[in-house]
């Protein structure tokens, strides 16, 4: 690394081998390069090592990472980053602005902003640009960016939609396209693996009722494909919760890894349901111990106080009980047969919801969750996927049992 004194050594994936060529072919790089690829393929890691590279050098760069919000940067891309610098020993706190999301490395500086703060996208000039997740932008902000873009502007998708601007780039002959899937990531843990292959249409995966042809196209195989059989089509994005909001619960789903742990706090305005995502993560555990993190501390974390009322997944009877040692105000969802759809069915009568912009997971769920398909039919069931659906399952046992205490009462729904 010719910027500070060190050999920076890396592990390579087959997609950060790919990109590296392809940033360095012939010595000229290109003006354009779109990463598009399944699930866990490595796309996120490999161009943060690339981009590391290229700003430990002896020139000068300014160098910005963009997500559609800028509430979306700092829990997605830019932790990654700081990850990775901690990694390679190359983090130091003294070189960060946690304010601005702007860390100096050497001669260069790591800039990360939102695509929703139209002074920054369309003042400033840079050297290098990465647009992560860039189907969620729009073809206007990457523009912006070219306009302003010295050097090389990266790009990274899953083919989420059939039709996007993004695939449109392929006319040009200064922008180069790379492909990966899940195989070109040989770090990835088996067990996520395991989960992706469990999408593919086999005759095995359909006895067990997880093929998703859908899903094993995009997440599987890189592949554009069009969504079928999406439950929850429309939702609005708010900037936060209110105080004209009426808090119904909070739902709490228990997991540990793969699953996550997730609470999300649920309400009603307008007779519309508002998603306020809380937390998502993995491998928390209930106990309160200062050394790690703790289902309690997320909740205090996150403001829930001993008089909110938390549903919570009732396959975790003994979390529950602990957690209402500690004062919460927490009781067990009540599951029966049909009690799933049931659920969806109530939450879509207060459809289209409004969805915070800090609740990333619960946008990503909204997009992805789909009803199941009878391969021999072709038709959808009312039955959904068994995935996707930590922080939609946590937030069906808030609507549940909101409108089981209502009927309790006696009091009929034009009246909620």
């Amino acid at each position: 690394m010719s910027g500070g004194n060190d050999i920076l050594r890396m592990e390579a994936s087959e997609t950060f081998l790919d990109l590296y060529d392809a940033y360095n072919m012939g010595g000229k790089h290109p003006r354009v390069i779109v990463l598009v690829g399944g699930s866990r393929s490595g796309k996120t890691w490999a161009l943060m090592q690339l981009l590391l590279i290229i700003g430990s050098g002896v020139e000068r760069h300014r160098i910005t990472i963009w997500r559609l919000k800028r509430t979306w940067v700092k829990p997605t891309v830019y932790n990654d980053f700081i990850g990775l610098l901690k990694k390679y020993d190359l983090y130091n706190k003294n070189n960060l602005n946690e304010t601005e999301l702007r860390y100096k490395l050497y001669n260069s500086n790591f800039e990360f902003g939102g695509l929703d703060d139209s002074q920054k996208l369309h003042g400033l000039t840079t050297d290098f640009v990465w647009i992560n997740e860039a189907i969620e932008a729009g073809k206007d902000d990457f523009d912006q960016l070219e306009m302003r873009c010295t050097g090389t502007m990266f790009l990274d998708c899953n083919p989420s939609e059939e039709e996007s601007w993004v695939y449109d780039l392929k006319k040009r002959d200064d922008v180069v396209f790379l492909h990966s899937t899940h195989l070109n990531n040989a770090f990835l843990p088996i067990e996520v693996r395991r989960k992706i292959l469990g999408y593919e249409p086999t005759a095995a995966n359909i006895a067990l009722g997880t093929a998703d042809t859908y899903k094993w196209s995009v997440y599987g195989l890189g592949l554009a494909a069009k969504r079928e059989g999406l439950i929850f089509k429309d939702y609005e994005i708010i900037q936060e919760w209110h105080n004209d909001i009426k808090f119904i619960g909070i739902g709490l789903d228990f997991g540990f890894y793969p699953d996550p742990t997730a609470a999300i706090r649920v309400g009603l305005l307008n007779g519309r349901l508002v998603l306020d995502e809380l937390f998502y993560e993995n491998k928390l555990l209930v106990g309160d111990n200062s050394e790690s993190a703790s289902i309690e501390k997320r909740l205090k974390e996150n403001g829930v106080k001993d008089y909110m009322l938390i549903i919570a997944d009732n396959s975790a009877q003994a979390a529950i009980m602990e957690l209402k040692n500690k004062n919460f105000n927490i009781k067990a969802t009540t599951k029966y047969p049909g009690s799933i759809i049931d659920g969806i069915e109530l939450m879509l009568r207060y459809a289209p919801f409004y969805v915070t912009e800090r609740s990333l997971n619960a946008i990503d769920e909204l997009k992805k969750y789909t009803r199941k398909k009878d391969f021999a039919s072709g038709r959808f069931l009312k039955e959904p996927i068994d995935g996707y659906n930590h922080l939609i399952d946590a937030a069906r046992y808030v609507v549940l049992d909101f409108i089981k205490n209502k009927k309790a009462q006696g009091i009929q729904r034009a009246t909620l």
